[in-house]
């Protein structure tokens, strides 16, 4: 299962607390400062390689990385933070940087402050989505929610 997940929803928690999670971070595809031009090609492939090995596969929200998934007919869904949670999220990322001062950290939250409203818009328009609509919310019972759905579909084909 491959969930695309907007800055901050726990991606990275979720893999280090549960063994059948990844967090398959975008900043590992820049190399000395950039990345290639092909590099969502190759996340995808390794996003799809993985979740067919059973994992729980977390991605960037990356709208160049979703277009090559559904291009490839990989099956994922979104995650991400309700509209009206634009002031806290961006407060959370700004936690988040300053507890951590990682630079990926830092990019999250200024991208967000950036583009919070158009990002959440955009992957609002996702077919397979999933709104966080707390700040206080549970990332593993998402998970849940979202393998029922993807049982139940399998099993009424």
């Amino acid at each position: 299962m491959i969930i695309v997940g907007y800055q901050g929803i726990g991606k990275s928690s979720y893999g280090k607390d549960h063994k059948d999670g990844i967090d398959l971070e975008s900043s590992n595809f820049f190399v000395n400062g950039k990345r290639d031009d092909n590099w969502y090609k190759v996340y995808a492939n390794i996003a799809k390689h993985l979740s067919e090995q059973g994992f729980v596969v977390f991605v960037s929200s990356h709208k160049v990385l979703r277009d090559e998934l559904r291009e490839q007919g990989t099956v994922f869904t979104t995650v991400y933070p309700a509209l009206y949670l634009k002031e806290k999220w961006l407060k959370k990322l700004e936690c988040r940087y300053e507890e951590t001062k990682k630079d990926k950290d830092y990019r999250a939250w200024q991208n967000a402050q950036l583009g919070y409203d158009e990002q959440i818009k955009d992957l609002m328009q996702e077919p397979d989505g999933y709104a966080i609509d707390s700040m206080y919310y549970d990332l593993g019972s998402i998970i849940s929610n979202i393998k029922n759905r993807y049982d139940s579909r399998r099993n009424n084909k």
